[in-house]
């Protein structure tokens, strides 16, 4: 679906729709990512070609090309329409367990996976053999590191178990928070440059109780090209110990956020200091974890309640009153979108009242999945019921 420029209450449009049944009988979606490919200079989403990764249950990656309609469609009004052809580009299969993650990697044109506890990388077109990577495993959750600026992140390299020294703001946080656990540092790997490929390749996953920093590297200590995927290797920076049961975790700057059954805690990657941000009630719903990209801030979920905090686990503004507790979260320029069982919502971060409603899926349709684009101009957002996928 793509961001309507007209000025009214239509904010979200489909583009097109692709049926995973037709292609992968007896399957259903469990995770979806979105990327975009420019065609243009142009800011239209007509211009560029979309990348849709599907993530299913019997473990298969499938890739879905959306691109313009070549022959756009006209309204009651004689105004031009603008859809587009989804198709089927290939697919790859990891495993016989759900693709629980897609990360979507463009700066170097790869995609890094999470099934059945193991890591695989792929090239961004599917064309390359698969790289399962051997470091891990048992792994439950993984994110990728955004950075905000230089002032606000710190090198990785600068991490030391003899001495935990940073100037990073979050550094001067946690010191004032104090306690918690401490860094585990039998695993470091003090003697590498760490900081060669800067932070867009540095990635928290969680195995049992521990959490573990790693980077992405290729050969020749150098950024991947779509033809090396072969090549990458995945090195250990930092494990630390960490609470049980995390199902969800986003790490912004040097704060990683972790969500349990039991509530949200705040770690220090450098210090591996922790700190509760607050504590679920009985019988709520699974924690959830959305990084808003424009804002660099994290959206935490308790029920249908929404609350937006720093990366400090600090809260910035009011809370967001949903209808109904979503099952996924996405980004789209100045708004939210929430699905649940079919149905998306659209609301708006500044004023947090909902603009529209709109049905993917029928009534009972189970658990829905949402993903807005990991580059590109934020227009562009793919939904997904259990065997449908709308653009």
């Amino acid at each position: 679906m793509a961001r309507s420029n007209l000025a009214c209450r239509t904010v979200l449009e489909p583009l097109s729709t692709f049926d995973l049944a037709t292609h992968s009988g007896g399957t259903s979606i469990r995770s979806l990512a979105v990327s975009s490919l420019s065609q243009s200079d142009s800011d239209s989403d007509s211009d560029s070609q979309t990348l849709i990764y599907i993530g299913t249950h019997s473990g298969s990656l499938i890739l879905l090309s959306a691109s313009p309609n070549p022959n756009p469609n006209t309204d009651d009004d004689g105004d031009s329409v603008t859809k587009r052809s989804v198709s089927f580009l290939r697919s790859v299969s990891l495993g016989d367990s759900p693709v629980e993650t897609v990360l979507i990697l463009a700066g170097i044109a790869k995609v890094l996976v999470l099934c059945d506890g193991c890591l695989f990388l792929v090239d961004s077109l599917l064309a390359q053999p698969v790289k399962r990577f051997t470091l891990f495993r048992g792994v439950s959750v993984i994110s990728r590191r955004i950075t905000t600026s230089e002032s606000e992140s710190s090198r990785l390299s600068t991490v030391s178990t003899s001495g935990l020294e940073s100037s990073g703001a979050s550094q001067r946080f946690f010191r004032k928070l104090g306690g918690g656990i401490k860094v585990n540092g039998t695993k470091t790997r003090e003697t590498e440059a760490l900081q060669s490929q800067g932070n867009d390749n540095h990635f928290a996953v969680v195995i049992a109780k521990r959490l573990i920093l790693t980077e992405l590297r290729f050969g020749n200590n150098r950024l991947g090209k779509i033809d090396d995927a072969v090549n990458g290797s995945l090195v250990l920076l930092k494990e630390m110990q960490c609470i049980d049961g995390v199902k969800t975790m986003v790490w912004l700057n040097d704060s990683i956020i972790l969500g349990t059954a039991h509530g949200y805690s705040l770690f220090s990657c450098f210090t591996g200091q922790s700190g509760v941000i607050f504590t679920l009630p009985d019988e709520s719903s699974p924690p959830l974890l959305k990084l808003l990209g424009k804002e660099k801030v994290v959206l935490l979920l308790v029920d249908n309640v929404g609350i937006v905090v720093s990366e400090h686990g600090q809260p910035i503004g009011g809370s967001f009153i949903f209808r109904s507790c979503p099952d996924s979260v996405a980004e789209l320029s100045s708004h939210m979108v929430l699905v649940r069982d079919g149905h998306m919502e659209l609301y708006h971060k500044r004023t947090s009242s909902c603009i529209q409603t709109v049905v993917f899926g029928g009534k009972g349709v189970g658990p829905s999945a949402v993903a807005n684009e990991e580059n590109g101009n934020g227009k562009i957002i793919a939904v997904a019921t259990s065997t449908k996928v709308v653009e």
